[in-house]
């Protein structure tokens, strides 16, 4: 699979004999994939999805990981993220400062519905548990409403995947989980840890 997918990615940047690839199925799945010369040395899973949210000054720390704040329309700082960046070869090339609509992935490592937001809108939380709890790894907790929800299936390989938009605190993620696990429809509310990756579009332009 990654060898077919290496073969029909985009490639967005190049650094001597590093290569940073995005292959985009027909269903919005997506691989990362950073090479050295013919040799595959990290693929990392995402979704194509819409942009939710307003990221400003990303910074890149160790371990690829990129920390970021996310603002509102008064650019206003409301919270603070840690994600892998599918642009991460292109940031330390941009002009500064970076700020501009970021869509936001998390896949869902571990997802439960807790009630229905019909009558009450819950607690909206997110929160970075990797790299701002002295971690190295792009993960979060979240709490959010569920806004819409699609089935989606990987054309090259069949597997089945639900693609869910999740309003949490003051912004929009898509989550991906695995097809049933759990069973998703507008307006569950939803408590998810998750891996998180980021992409903002203006970095390729």
């Amino acid at each position: 699979m990654v060898a077919v997918a290496r073969a029909e990615a985009e490639t967005i940047a190049k650094d001597g004999e590093v290569g940073v690839h995005i292959w985009t199925d027909a269903s919005g799945a997506r691989l990362i994939i950073t090479t050295e010369g013919d040799l595959v040395r990290v693929v990392t899973p995402t979704f194509y999805a819409t942009p939710g949210a307003i990221i400003s000054e990303p910074q890149a720390v160790d371990g690829g990981l990129v920390l970021a704040e996310l603002v509102n329309d008064q650019d206003e700082v409301f919270t603070e993220i840690a994600c892998q960046l599918e642009e991460l070869a292109l940031l330390g090339t941009a002009e500064p400062p970076v700020e501009g609509p970021v869509s936001i992935v998390v896949l869902g490592n571990s997802a439960q519905v807790t009630g229905r937001a019909d009558d009450v809108v819950p607690d909206l939380v997110f929160e970075p548990t990797g790299a701002y709890a002295a971690s190295t790894d792009a993960v979060a907790h979240l709490t959010g409403v569920v806004l819409a929800v699609e089935q989606r299936s990987v054309s090259r390989t069949g597997q089945a995947f639900t693609a869910a938009r999740v309003q949490t605190d003051g912004f929009q993620v898509t989550l991906c989980v695995p097809a049933g696990d759990p069973s998703l429809t507008a307006g569950d509310v939803v408590e998810v840890d998750g891996y998180v990756v980021a992409s903002v579009p203006a970095l390729r332009d």
